[in-house]
């Protein structure tokens, strides 16, 4: 019998949250207040993100850094951004500059400098933050698609846009990505809209331009891409047909037209740089899981191969990790007892124990 396994979003709930959150995404209020002013003058509609390509490298890392890391994390339920500290949540993605946290039951915060701003919107999925940290979107439970800039002179996307809140299958409709140039995308089985709300264009649907494609996340290089033409409907590659479910990296143009740039491998958890795509495999994370030992790595050429493990004595924590930059990532991991950050390098395939507070 086919058992569904379903990978974790970009947030990864800690194992003993996991029924806690199940439970009150059925009825949950949570919080999201962006700008007030959601009429901002329509500005020229930018062009889609760069392609990554295998020219796009930078000079191999001689050594891994041990200084903190460059991008949001949390430690022992405290979030650390920057120089500041904000104890009680679990999870936090995006950069210093722009990012949303996660804490029990399903609550959300956001932040741009300074103490968290609570969310006030109802949501049945979460938000999502763009990898730039300039942009938050969300569906709210009502239906309306929306979003703001987190700058603090940033402007909401306008009115928002109908989606459906479940898909064919039932299933809640996710906001697959928020691009560093704004464009959001909605996503589910028989839902896709693509959105540029700061160009002034009606929204476009992806299910004519993009048939069967589900956007699951977007990277520094790009957007990760589910081929749900068939059975599958998430990158976990556990699927009722042979071969079904490819994943990959693609752009999207203005059209709406999903560029393939690279395939990638099925997951549960994934992050993709530049030159590097690091993942998980869902057998390795699904169900009551709270640490596994090592992630691999891949060249998005396909060419090197290879594991990363943590420091001897400590393994990873099963909640999401994140490039930084184009050759180094950064997880958490435990020996117990206590948690602590590594950078990891998948060129050197070498991970070091960080100075944190």
């Amino acid at each position: 019998m086919h058992e569904d396994v379903h990978p974790p979003s970009r947030f990864v709930w800690p194992s003993m949250l996991a029924a806690a959150a199940a439970v009150v995404l059925i009825a949950l209020v949570v919080l999201v207040s962006g700008p007030t002013d959601r009429s901002g003058t329509p500005q020229p509609a930018p062009q889609p993100t760069s392609a990554a390509t295998v020219d796009a490298t930078e000079p191999l890392p001689d050594e891994v850094p041990t200084g903190p890391p460059g991008v949001p994390y949390v430690l022992d339920r405290v979030a650390y951004v920057g120089d500041d500290s904000f104890p009680g949540f679990d999870a936090i993605d995006g950069t210093t500059h722009g990012w949303l946290a996660a804490a029990p039951p399903f609550v959300w915060s956001w932040g741009n400098g300074g103490a968290p701003n609570a969310m006030d919107v109802a949501l049945e999925q979460p938000p999502v933050v763009s990898p730039n940290g300039q942009y938050v979107a969300y569906l709210s439970s009502e239906g309306d698609l929306n979003g703001f800039e987190t700058a603090p002179a940033g402007e909401g996307m306008g009115l928002p846009v109908p989606v459906p809140v479940r898909d064919d299958d039932g299933v809640g409709t996710r906001i697959g990505a928020v691009t560093d140039d704004g464009w959001v995308i909605a996503s589910g089985r028989g839902v896709g809209v693509l959105w540029r709300p700061f160009d002034g264009a009606e929204p476009i649907d992806l299910t004519q331009t993009a048939p069967g494609q589900l956007v699951w996340q977007a990277t520094r290089a790009g957007l990760v891409v589910v081929d749900g033409s068939g059975d599958a409907r998430d990158p976990g590659g556990d699927n009722r047909v042979a071969g079904d479910g490819r994943v990959y990296l693609a752009d999207v143009t203005p059209d709406g037209e999903l560029v393939p740039i690279a395939d990638l491998p099925n997951f549960g958890i994934a992050d993709v740089s530049e030159e590097w795509v690091a993942w998980v495999p869902i057998q390795q994370v699904a169900g009551d899981v709270p640490e596994y030992a090592e992630i691999r790595v891949r060249g998005l050429d396909g060419g090197s191969e290879g594991v990363l493990s943590p420091p001897q004595g400590w393994r990873f924590v099963n909640t999401a990790f994140t490039f930084e930059d184009t050759q180094f990532l950064v997880a958490r991991v435990t020996d117990g007892q206590r948690q602590r950050m590594v950078r990891c390098s998948p060129a050197l395939r070498e991970c070091v124990l960080l100075e944190t507070p």
